[in-house]
C-alpha cells in the first residue's frame, strides 16, 4: 500500500499541479456487494452506465465487496453488478447530484449470470458516508421556481444557515438589475468574502465586490450545492461553498427557445411612492436558446455514446424611466440679473458683493458673535444685478451649459425623464468527449457582455446640454448626466479524468476566469474643463470631462459621479491535480493546488475635482441670510475645492496554494470516519512595479516596497502554519440506512479580501491629493482661488519622516504586519430520517467561530475630551494627520444554530425544499471586505472586544418553503388521465412557489448631534427601546436613548435593535401544451411579492433627529409581475 501510495505522490508533484481548493462538482457512486447470507462478494464486475450518454465505467469490487466510482458527472445511471454463479443485477434510476456519495448497494442471489434481475432504485436519501452539511438545488429548482431577474444565485438562499449578503440588496438576495445581485451572501455568521463559488470546479470569486465573476443562465445550470460547514478537506475556504455544475449534451438532441417579459402595468407602486406621480415606464425582455445533443457531423462524425455538446445563449434589454426634479438657474439669473430671485412671492433674496467685506469696526470681541455684534459687513449690489464686468467669464460659461427651466419658478424648475438602460448578451457552451474506456474529458466557455447606462444617483442628474453650448464647448449631450457600465466576464474549465486501475483515478483541471468592469463618467475623454475656460484639469484622459460642480440651492453639474473613471480588473489562472484511491474500506482522496491571482482594484478619489460654490461670499455676514451658490459662481470665487487621483493603475498578484487528503474509511456497515487535513498557503499582495506602501506604527512613518530593507509586500508576513484538521462520522443508527446520524468538526483557512490589500497602492505618492478650503469671509479675495484655475500645479512628495508625515498630511491606509490568516472553526451534529422513499428530515445543531477575520480601524482616532483635535489624537507625534487607518486580523465572529430542512423528492409530481434556521451570530464589527453590515464597527480601537455585539447578518429566525407541484390533472396524471381538448384546459398545469418569512437585522443607534467633539458618540440606553406595536412612522422609542455626558463613550451596545422583517410569497402558474410527445410549448405567469407586503428598510436611528425613528424606505420592490413563453424540445 505505502508503495503505491508513494508512486502517487510522485505522479502529482511530476504534473506541477496546485490550486486554492479542490472544487468538487461532479459525484460518487459506491457501494457493498452481498450474497444472500451476507458475506462479501470479491471480485464482483460493477458496471456504471451514465444513461442520457450510453457511457459505461467499469469497476471491481475489493476484498471487502465495496467499490467505489469517483469523478461521475451529475445525472442519472444504472448500475449493474455481475459475478459467477450468481444472477445479473441492475439498478436503473440511480440518481447521482453534485458532490454527492450515493451508495446503492447489492445482495446477489444465486443463479446464472445469464439472468438478470433488473429494479428501479429509489434514490437514496440519507448521506450515510458524509458529515458535510449542505443542500442541493436540483435542476427541477434552478428551472422552475420563480426568479425575479432569472438569477439562479437567489436559489441559495433556500438552504438552513443562509443569509444575503449586502444590504443593498433584500433579504431573499434578489435583485432585479445588477447582474451579480444574490451571489454575496453570508453561511452560519461568517461574512461574505470567506465565501467560494464554483463553476465546473474553477474558482469563480470576485474578490472586489464578493460576488461572482462568471453568472451562468438558468438553461446552462444542471445543479448546483450549497455547503455550509463540515465539509471535506478538499474544499478551503471558511464560509459557505457553493458548487455549480453546468449541463451537458446526450444522445437526445433536445433544446428551448424562451422569453421573458416584465413592463411597469403589470407591477404595484412602491409603498411610499406619491400615488398622484405616475409609475416611471418599465420595458424588460429576457430571451435567449438552448440546444444540446451528440456532436453529428453528416458522413463524417457520429457522436452518439461518444462526443456531446451544449450551446445556450441569453439576452436581456431594460428600460426603466426614471423622473428627476431639478433646480437650474434662469435666463436672468445666469445673466446676474437676480432681481426676481425668491422662493415665495415678495420675498427676494439679496446678494451681497464679496469685494465689500470688510471687517466690523463696530465689533465687541468680548461680545459673543450675532446679527447685531457681526465680525464682518458686507454690501448688497445695487438693484440686486451683478455688474456685467464683474461677472468670471469662466463662470459665465458654466452658468450657460445649464438648460433653461421647463416649468415656473427659482427652484425645482426643471423636470427631466431620463431611462436606465441595460444591455446584457452571454452564452455558454460545454463539449464532452469520452477518448476510451480511460479518459474522458469536457471543455466549457462562457462569455457576458453586460451594458448599463444609469442616471448617477437620484439627486444631480440628466441635465441636457442646450445645443448651443453643447457645439461651442464640444460637451456632451448631459451636463449633469449618465454613467456608463461595461461589464465583461469570461471563464473557462478543461477537465480530464484518467482511470490508472478500476481503483485508482486521476482528475487534472485547468481554468481561468477573468472580470473587466469599467464604469466612466458620461463626458469621459472629452477636454469639457479646457473648452469651458476651467485650466489645469484635464491633464490626461484620466481626468478628462466636467469637474463636479457643486452649485448650493441648485443642480450640480458633473457627467458622473467624481470618483469615475475605475476599473477593477482580475484575472486568476488555476490548475487543479487530484488522486482517487480505493484501499480496502478507505476511500482515499489527495492533490495538490494553485491559483495565481492578478487584480487591478483601480479606484479613483475624485481625478476631475470637485469645486464648490455656496453663498458664504455673497450673503449678508451679519446673520448669514441672502446669498446664492449661483451668484459666487458668476463671481468665479471658490468656497471649496479638492481633487485626487491615482496617476496610473497598478497591478497586483498573489498565489494560493493548498494540499489536501482525505480518507473516508467505513470502519463497518454502520459507520463511516471521515478523516482529512489540508494545507494552505496564501501569499500578501505584491505590485508589479512595488507601488505599494504600509503604516509603521512602531517607526510612525510611510514605507515603500523594495526600499530600504522594506520587502515587496510592504513587510506584510507570509503565513506557513495554516493546517485544518477534517474530521466527521456517520453511523446508520439503526441498521436500515434510513436513519443517520453525523457529526463533524472542521478548521479552515480563508484570504483576505481584496480591500484589505487593494488600498496599499491607493496612498501617496502613487495618487495625489489637494484641498482647498479658504477663508469663510475672506477680507482680501486676492487670496482666494478662482474657477479658471482652481488648483496648483501637482506636486508629487514621498514623506518618510514623522515631520514630513505633519506637514503633508497624506492621510495613510496601512496593514498589519503580523499577516495573520483568518479561519474558522466549524462544528455540527445532525441526524437525517427518511421518512418515506422520497422524503428526507433533518434536525441539526451548528456552530462555527471565525478568528483573525480582517477589520479596518481608525489608528489614528480622536479621543474623547476637552482641547483641540490634535492634542486628542490617539499617535500624537502625527498629530496633524487627520486620517490612518490600518487592516489588522483582529476581528472575530460566533454562530450558534439550529438548522432543520425536510426535503421532498420529485415524486407523484411534487418536489419541495423546506428549511427553518433558529441562529444567533455575533461580531466585534464589520469585516474589511463587507462592511458588517448595519451594525458597524467598534466605538473606539482602544476596546475593541467593546464592540462585541450583533453581527449585521444576525436574523435570528428564518424559513424558507420552495415547491414545484405538477397539478393531477389531464393525460398521463392521476384524474382526468385522458386527452384532446380536455386535457388542453386542465392538464399540464404546474404550480411553483417560494415563500420566505424572516425576522429583522440589527441596526446601530446613534447621535444626530456628538458630543464628543470629533471623537466618535453613542448614546447612553436607559431603558429597552422597543415598541409594542411600531410602525413605519414610529418603529423604535428613541426615548430609551440619551445623549452621554460630553466627553464620554455612550454604554449602548452594537446591534440592539432590529429592523422589520421579511414575509414575501412569490409563485408562478405553468400551463404546459405538449404535442407530438417531443415538443412542448410552455406559458408562465410569475408573481414576486404576490400579497404585496411591503419589505421595510432601516428606520433612522440618529437620536436628536427630527425623523428618529421614521422608516422611509424598502429594501425590496413592490409586486412584480412576469409573463413568459416557451418552446421546448
Amino acid at each position: 500500500m505505502m508503495k503505491e501510495l508513494r508512486r502517487s505522490l510522485a505522479f502529482l508533484f511530476v504534473t506541477g499541479a496546485f490550486a486554492v481548493y479542490a472544487q468538487q462538482t461532479t459525484g460518487t457512486i459506491l457501494g457493498t456487494v452481498v450474497d444472500n447470507t451476507g458475506a462479501v462478494v470479491g471480485g464482483a464486475k460493477i458496471t456504471i452506465t451514465e444513461t442520457s450518454k450510453g457511457t459505461s465505467q467499469t469497476f471491481l469490487t475489493d476484498e471487502s465487496g465495496g467499490y467505489n466510482a469517483p469523478f461521475l458527472i451529475p445525472g442519472t445511471y444504472s448500475v449493474a453488478v455481475e459475478m459467477n454463479a450468481f444472477k445479473r443485477q441492475v439498478r436503473e434510476g440511480v440518481i447521482l447530484q453534485v458532490d454527492q456519495k450515493a451508495r446503492v448497494d447489492f445482495t446477489l442471489e444465486v443463479g446464472q449470470v445469464s439472468e438478470t434481475v433488473s429494479v428501479t432504485a429509489a434514490a437514496p436519501l440519507v448521506s450515510s458516508d458524509s458529515a458535510e452539511l449542505g443542500s442541493v438545488i436540483t435542476e427541477r429548482a434552478v428551472r422552475e421556481l420563480p426568479l425575479n431577474g432569472r438569477n439562479f444565485a437567489q436559489l441559495v438562499y433556500l438552504s438552513p444557515g443562509v443569509t444575503a449578503g449586502q444590504i443593498g440588496e433584500n433579504l431573499s438576495g434578489a435583485s432585479t438589475f445588477n447582474p451579480r445581485a444574490g451571489s454575496n451572501f453570508n453561511a452560519l455568521g461568517h461574512h461574505g468574502n470567506s465565501n467560494g463559488w464554483l463553476v465546473d470546479g474553477i474558482d469563480n470569486n470576485e474578490y472586489t465586490f464578493n460576488t461572482v465573476i462568471v453568472q451562468p443562465s438558468i438553461e446552462s445550470v444542471r445543479e448546483f450545492k450549497v455547503l455550509t460547514g463540515v465539509y471535506s478537506a478538499e474544499f478551503g475556504r471558511g464560509a459557505g461553498v457553493v458548487s455549480v455544475s453546468t449541463k451537458s449534451g446526450q444522445n437526445e438532441l433536445h433544446g428551448n427557445l424562451f422569453e421573458f417579459l416584465r413592463n411597469d402595468k403589470l407591477d404595484a407602486r412602491n409603498y411610499f411612492a406619491s400615488p398622484t406621480i405616475p409609475k416611471a415606464p418599465l420595458r424588460r425582455n429576457q430571451y435567449g436558446a438552448a440546444v444540446s445533443g451528440p456532436v453529428y457531423i453528416p458522413k463524417l462524425y457520429n457522436g452518439r455514446n461518444r462526443t456531446f455538446f451544449f450551446a445556450d445563449y441569453f439576452g436581456l434589454r431594460e428600460l426603466r424611466g426614471l423622473t428627476f426634479v431639478n433646480s437650474v438657474p434662469t435666463a436672468k439669473v445666469r445673466a446676474g440679473d437676480f432681481t426676481e430671485y425668491e422662493r415665495t412671492a415678495g420675498s427676494r433674496i439679496l446678494i451681497f458683493d464679496p469685494l465689500t467685506t470688510r471687517l466690523n469696526p463696530a465689533f465687541n470681541p468680548a461680545q459673543p458673535v450675532s446679527a447685531t455684534n457681526s465680525q464682518f459687513l458686507r454690501d448688497p449690489f445695487t438693484n440686486n444685478i451683478i455688474p456685467a464686468n464683474r461677472i468670471n467669464p469662466v463662470g459665465r460659461n458654466v452658468a450657460s451649459v445649464y438648460p433653461l427651466p421647463n416649468a415656473p419658478g427659482n427652484f425645482n424648475n426643471f423636470t427631466i425623464n431620463a431611462n436606465r438602460d441595460i444591455t446584457d448578451n452571454g452564452f455558454t457552451t460545454r463539449i464532452d468527449h469520452r477518448l476510451g474506456e480511460k479518459d474522458s474529458l469536457f471543455f466549457r466557455y462562457s462569455f457576458e457582455k453586460f451594458k448599463l447606462d444609469a442616471p448617477q444617483g437620484q439627486a444631480n442628474c440628466c441635465l441636457p446640454t442646450p445645443p448651443e453650448a453643447a457645439q461651442r464647448f464640444e460637451l456632451g449631450p448631459f451636463v449633469a448626466g449618465l454613467q456608463n457600465t461595461r461589464l465583461t466576464t469570461q471563464g473557462a474549465a478543461l477537465n480530464n479524468t484518467h482511470v490508472f486501475r478500476p481503483n485508482l483515478l486521476h482528475e487534472l483541471r485547468l481554468g481561468f476566469a477573468r472580470t473587466t468592469p469599467t464604469t466612466t463618467a458620461s463626458d469621459f475623454g472629452r477636454n469639457a474643463a479646457t473648452s469651458l475656460g476651467i485650466q489645469g484639469i484635464n491633464i490626461s484622459q484620466l481626468t478628462s470631462g466636467i469637474p463636479g460642480i457643486n452649485v448650493q440651492d441648485f443642480t450640480g453639474l458633473s457627467g458622473g459621479p467624481a470618483f469615475l473613471p475605475v476599473n477593477p480588473r482580475q484575472t486568476h489562472y488555476q490548475i487543479d491535480n487530484n488522486m482517487f484511491w480505493t484501499v480496502g474500506r478507505h476511500q482515499l482522496k489527495f492533490g495538490q493546488h494553485y491559483i495565481k491571482r492578478l487584480t487591478s482594484p483601480y479606484t479613483n478619489i475624485a481625478p476631475r475635482g470637485n469645486l464648490t460654490f455656496n453663498n458664504n461670499y455673497t450673503n449678508d455676514p451679519r446673520n448669514n441670510q441672502g446669498g446664492s451658490g449661483m451668484a459666487t459662481l458668476l463671481t468665479g470665487y471658490l468656497t471649496a475645492a479638492n481633487r485626487g487621483a491615482l496617476l496610473e493603475p497598478y497591478y497586483q498578484t498573489n498565489h494560493e496554494i493548498a494540499f489536501f487528503f482525505q480518507d473516508d474509511f467505513k470502519v463497518n456497515r454502520r459507520l463511516t470516519l471521515n478523516l482529512g487535513v489540508r494545507y494552505e498557503i496564501y501569499t500578501p499582495d505584491v505590485e508589479i512595479r512595488n507601488r505599494l506602501v504600509n503604516v509603521d506604527r512602531e517607526g510612525l512613518r510611510l514605507v515603500y516596497a523594495n526600499e530600504e530593507g522594506t520587502s515587496r509586500a510592504v513587510n506584510k508576513s507570509t503565513q506557513y502554519g495554516n493546517i485544518g484538521p477534517r474530521v466527521g462520522l456517520a453511523y446508520d443508527l439503526l441498521g436500515n440506512g434510513k436513519t443517520v446520524f453525523r457529526a463533524g468538526y472542521g478548521l479552515s483557512y480563508f484570504p483576505e479580501p481584496v480591500t484589505a490589500n487593494g488600498q496599499l497602492g491607493i496612498q501617496v505618492p502613487y495618487i495625489f491629493t489637494q484641498n482647498l478650503a479658504p477663508e469663510v469671509n475672506p477680507v482680501d479675495f486676492t487670496r482666494v482661488p478662482v474657477i479658471n484655475r482652481p488648483f496648483p500645479e501637482i506636486q508629487v512628495i514621498k514623506p518618510r519622516t514623522t515631520a514630513e508625515l505633519n506637514a503633508a498630511n497624506p492621510g495613510g491606509q496601512g496593514h498589519d504586519y503580523n499577516n495573520l490568516t483568518g479561519y474558522a472553526q466549524h462544528w455540527s451534529a445532525n441526524v437525517q430520517r427518511q421518512l418515506t422513499e422520497s422524503l428526507l428530515a433533518e434536525v441539526a445543531y451548528a456552530g462555527s467561530r471565525g478568528i483573525h477575520v480582517m477589520i479596518n480601524l481608525p489608528l489614528n482616532e480622536v479621543q474623547p475630551g476637552p482641547g483641540s483635535l490634535a492634542s486628542r489624537r490617539l499617535i500624537q507625534p502625527l498629530n496633524n494627520i487627520t486620517a490612518i487607518n490600518i487592516f489588522a486580523p483582529r476581528n472575530m465572529s460566533t454562530y450558534h444554530g439550529l438548522l432543520t430542512k425536510l426535503e421532498k423528492r420529485f415524486s407523484h409530481g411534487l418536489q419541495g425544499l423546506f428549511s427553518y434556521t433558529w441562529a444567533k451570530a455575533i461580531d466585534f464589527g464589520g469585516s474589511a471586505g463587507s462592511g458588517g453590515g448595519a451594525t458597524g464597527g467598534p466605538q473606539t480601537i482602544t476596546c475593541i472586544r467593546c464592540g462585541r455585539g450583533a453581527s449585521g447578518y444576525d436574523i435570528k429566525h428564518r424559513a424558507v418553503t420552495s415547491v414545484v407541484y405538477d397539478l393531477p390533472f389531464g393525460k398521463g396524471r392521476k384524474f382526468a388521465n385522458v386527452g384532446g381538448p380536455v386535457d388542453w384546459i386542465i392538464g399540464g398545469w404546474r404550480v411553483t412557489t417560494i415563500t420566505t418569512l424572516s425576522t429583522g437585522r440589527p441596526f446601530n443607534v446613534g447621535l444626530a448631534n456628538g458630543v464628543n467633539n470629533g471623537a466618535p458618540s453613542w448614546p447612553n440606553r436607559i431603558g429597552r427601546g422597543t415598541l409594542p406595536n411600531p410602525d413605519p412612522f414610529k418603529w423604535f422609542d428613541d426615548t430609551a436613548f440619551v445623549a452621554p455626558p460630553p466627553n464620554t463613550y455612550g454604554n449602548v451596545a452594537r446591534g440592539v435593535l432590529y429592523a422589520p422583517g421579511q414575509v414575501q410569497f412569490d409563485t408562478s402558474f405553468v400551463k404546459n401544451f405538449r404535442f407530438k410527445e417531443r415538443f412542448n410549448a410552455q406559458f408562465r405567469a410569475e408573481a414576486f411579492n404576490l400579497f404585496n407586503t411591503p419589505q421595510f428598510g432601516f428606520p433612522n436611528a440618529s437620536i436628536g433627529s427630527p425623523t428618529v425613528g421614521r422608516i422611509t424606505s424598502t429594501i425590496a420592490d413592490s409586486r412584480d409581475m412576469q409573463l413568459a413563453l416557451k418552446f421546448e424540445f
